[in-house]
């Protein structure tokens, strides 16, 4: 956990003020501001009681981290603290351009920070309603406190627009799976049928854009738990030579309150191997995760593609 989060326990305490600084800035602490905090405090190894946690002042939290990048991570946590419920608000706005300017962060680079963690939560939660929705959600994911995540972001399921059918869509996605074996196109066919998820195009399905990041699991050869799913993100960091705790603390943060509310057995990760995926994103020598798609490759044997792109082995 350290090594992902690196902040000693004072630093930690101020960074659990902070968010609650961000949640208190409208006048009330909801329930999923309360339920993130409780998971915030459970990443960082604190203990804390999400309503005793008080605020702080700007300048407080800037005495409390010296470091330039904890900074960084820190108004990240809080950003993902303002963006928990959908939209930043006004007041929330004020409280994280102050804590900015506090830790001395270039106020573009917030509006940069925003539009990620927005960019990872819609998409954590297209993840979440295409998973929910398979037959093997109670063996996949129950265990893993999907469950208890459901009921953090039922609001946000229900806001996402609905997908309707597009069978000419569909039927291209479920063409790959005639493709030889070993290709990319048979790979991800067999990705979706093990998993029984929906295609693109098919009710319950997701967009293409979903269908992407499920390749870069491919590729990249990381799981679809909860491990694997973090591991790609790393990856994927490393590979655009990005800071990853954003993306990686939003995950942890959504499956840490499920496993709060639906699993006793609690979150459990190794941090050791979501560095070395890190480190193996910075090695591949061509961004495949920015390809508009992946249609001209369908067929191409997914060893050539590997070595095309420069993957090392695990």
């Amino acid at each position: 956990m350290a090594a992902l989060f690196p902040f000693t326990t004072d630093e930690a305490k101020a960074v659990l003020q902070a968010l609650k600084t961000v949640a208190m800035a409208d006048g009330t602490f909801a329930v999923k501001e309360r339920s993130l905090l409780a998971a915030s405090a459970e990443l960082l190894g604190v203990d804390a009681d999400p309503d005793a946690v008080t605020t702080l002042s700007p300048d407080e939290l800037a005495a409390a981290l010296n470091d330039p990048e904890r900074r960084l991570m820190a108004l990240k946590a809080c950003l993902v603290m303002g963006i928990v419920d959908g939209q930043v608000s006004p007041e929330e706005w004020r409280v994280l351009s102050a804590f900015r300017s506090a830790l001395g962060v270039e106020e573009g680079a917030m509006q940069v920070f925003h539009d990620l963690v927005q960019q990872h939560r819609q998409r954590t939660q297209y993840e979440l309603q295409r998973r929910l929705g398979s037959p093997q959600v109670g063996t996949l994911y129950a265990a893993q406190g999907w469950q208890g995540v459901l009921s953090f972001f039922t609001e946000d399921l229900l806001a996402l627009p609905k997908i309707r059918e597009n069978s000419e869509l569909a039927w291209r996605y479920r063409r790959v799976g005639l493709l030889p074996e070993g290709t990319l196109g048979r790979e991800l066919w067999r990705y979706y049928r093990e998993r029984q998820f929906a295609f693109a195009g098919e009710l319950g399905g997701v967009p293409e854009a979903l269908v992407h990041h499920d390749i870069t699991h491919i590729l990249a050869g990381y799981e679809a738990d909860l491990q694997g799913e973090l591991e790609t993100l790393a990856f994927i960091a490393g590979l655009r030579r990005e800071d990853p705790s954003s993306a990686l603390f939003l995950v942890l943060l959504q499956h840490a309150v499920g496993a709060r509310v639906g699993d006793p057995v609690g979150l459990t990760f190794e941090p050791a191997r979501i560095l070395a995926a890190r480190d193996r994103g910075r090695a591949t020598t061509e961004d495949f995760t920015r390809r508009h798609d992946f249609w001209d490759v369908m067929d191409r044997p997914l060893a050539e593609l590997l070595q095309r792109f420069g993957v090392p082995p695990r």
